[in-house]
């Protein structure tokens, strides 16, 4: 099953992404252990999943782009150079 409220078929701001993941792991995280998978690098990036054990699947599309951008901003917030 993959709730509407977490999945997206079209690519989304990175900003967004971490936020909606963050949401998604605090809604599921009681329900036991997450699962994460990306798949292999296509044209239009990679699917994220991470699939909770009470059947909800979180899914975004992420480019290389985007991964690149939460890196930086992930660096920034951990105050590095």
């Amino acid at each position: 099953m993959v709730c509407g409220r977490y999945r997206r078929t079209h690519l989304v701001n990175p900003v967004n992404l971490l936020a909606d993941l963050e949401d998604f792991i605090h809604d599921h995280r009681p329900h036991g252990t997450l699962t994460g998978d990306a798949t292999e690098p296509a044209s239009n990036g990679n699917l994220l999943t991470v699939a909770c054990p009470c059947g909800v699947v979180f899914e975004r599309w992420v480019t290389s782009q985007d991964a690149t951008v939460d890196l930086l901003l992930a660096d920034l917030r951990a105050g590095g150079n």
